[in-house]
C-alpha cells in the first residue's frame, strides 16, 4: 500500500511541476510579447526624433546664414551712417559712397 502512496504523491509532484513549468511559459511569452510591443513603440519613438533633429538641423543652418546676411547689412548701413556724419560734419567734402550692394540669400524658398 505504501508503493501505491508513493508512486501517487511523485505522480502528483510531476503533474504539479509541470503545470508550474506551463504558468512560467505562459508568463514568460507575455512578457516577451509586450517587451516587443514596447521596442516597437521606443523605434518609432527614436526615428521620429532623428527626424526632428534633422529638421531642427536644416532650420539652424538657414538661421545661421540669414544672421551672417543681417550682420553684413548691418556693417553696411553702420558704414554709411557713418559716412553720411561725417558729410554733415565737413560740408565741402564729396557725397559720401552709395552704400555697399547686400548679398542676400532667399531663406523664404
Amino acid at each position: 500500500m505504501e508503493e501505491g502512496k508513493r508512486k501517487r504523491e511523485e505522480y502528483s509532484d510531476s503533474e504539479q511541476r509541470s503545470r508550474s513549468r506551463a504558468r512560467r511559459r505562459r508568463r514568460l511569452a507575455a512578457q516577451a510579447a509586450a517587451l516587443r510591443s514596447e521596442n516597437g513603440a521606443v523605434e518609432v519613438a527614436a526615428r521620429e526624433a532623428v527626424g526632428r533633429c534633422a529638421a531642427v538641423d536644416a532650420e539652424n543652418e538657414l538661421l545661421r546664414a540669414r544672421e551672417a546676411e543681417l550682420a553684413a547689412r548691418l556693417r553696411s548701413l553702420i558704414d554709411l551712417q557713418q559716412a553720411q556724419r561725417m558729410h554733415e560734419a565737413t560740408p565741402s567734402s564729396p557725397p559720401p559712397p552709395p552704400p555697399r550692394p547686400s548679398t542676400s540669400v532667399d531663406l523664404n524658398h
